[in-house]
């Protein structure tokens, strides 16, 4: 089972703007999410987790995937958005049949957002494999298409950080980060289950920061091909 995940730090509220020399228009129609238990967890009764949404928010609506939803569709109406969890690449990086996520493929995504690295096995990571499959990763899920952005770990892990930006800066993905956010536990959930594991997950201001920081990464230096849509909830 997942154990660990993600955090970020307060949801955009506002209008985004951008200079019209500097701005890009975006036109997004399928978003794929892949992450592991921040981005979604099911029920486990066994840690104390009851509920099937990203861990360890206190609602559906609240964690960072269905606020990203939220706002994104508040700029594009009529936006696609799936998210799955894929701990199996996490712990099989090097060695992963892909085709299991052949349902993944077929979505063709147009935008690939990466949360993911808190179960990476630090004694299976040599040179540059881990960034070598995810690249592999990647190709298998968009081939080679879509816009992706990818974030660092939540909490501060350096080996495999610099995996992740080097595939980053190696196929010109866009980088997030946010592990200075695992510094502080105002965006944990630890006074809410008893369970460590689940605790140190992101509480709701923590699936908010999350969500600010992606959305703000998504829209940088662009604008909505939908003109009037342009702010979030």
């Amino acid at each position: 089972m997942i154990r660990f995940a993600l955090i970020g730090g307060l949801l955009l509220v506002g209008v985004i703007s951008c200079q019209p020399d500097e701005a890009r228009p975006i036109d997004l129609r399928r978003v794929l999410v892949i992450g592991n238990s921040i981005t979604y967890h099911p029920r486990d009764p066994a840690i104390g987790w009851n509920a099937d949404w990203g861990m360890a928010a206190n609602a559906p609506d609240k964690d960072y995937f269905s606020r990203l939803e939220d706002s994104l569709k508040n700029h594009f109406p009529g936006l696609q958005m799936i998210r799955k969890n894929v701990f199996p690449f996490e712990r099989q990086f090097a060695s992963l049949d892909f085709s299991q996520y052949s349902h993944l493929r077929e979505f063709n995504a147009d935008l690939l957002i990466i949360r993911l690295g808190e179960n990476i096995p630090l004694e299976d990571l040599r040179d540059r494999n881990l960034s070598e499959g995810l690249q592999k990763f990647t190709t298998y899920l968009t081939s080679g298409n879509a816009r992706v952005i990818i974030t660092s770990t939540f909490w501060p892990n350096p080996l495999v950080n610099a995996q992740l930006s080097h595939s980053a800066e190696n196929q010109g993905w866009e980088f997030v980060e946010l592990s200075d956010l695992g510094q502080h536990t105002e965006y944990m959930a630890l006074d809410e289950f008893e369970n460590e594991s689940v605790a140190r997950h992101p509480n709701n201001l923590g699936m908010d920061a999350i969500a600010t920081r992606i959305i703000r990464q998504i829209l940088k230096n662009s604008v909505s091909t939908i003109p009037k849509q342009n702010s979030m909830k």
